[in-house]
């Protein structure tokens, strides 16, 4: 698995820019993401993909234990679409 670590560190050697800085970038860009996506917001990264917020319904579940039905309410959950260029390489 590769962390934000290891991307800042490929990053800087092409950038000429510290790994510590780079890593800063990158951890900014993140938060500005989760932002913009919590606000509703859709976020589109041109060549890789968008993030954006898709209202689940709510649901009736079954506890595999007690056979008892369970009320699962609606929820806003994180959504990816990768862009045709990742998708398919």
């Amino acid at each position: 698995m590769v962390g934000i670590t290891d991307l800042a560190k490929a990053a800087s050697k092409d950038a000429e820019v510290s790994a510590k800085k780079t890593e800063a970038i990158i951890r900014k860009a993140f938060k500005e993401i989760e932002a913009n996506v919590n606000k509703g917001k859709k976020v589109r990264i041109a060549g890789f993909g968008i993030f954006s917020r898709k209202k689940t319904k709510a649901r009736n579940a079954k506890n595999p234990r007690t056979k008892q039905l369970i009320k699962v309410p609606s929820k806003n959950k994180l959504h990816f679409s990768a862009s045709s260029k990742i998708k398919y390489k």
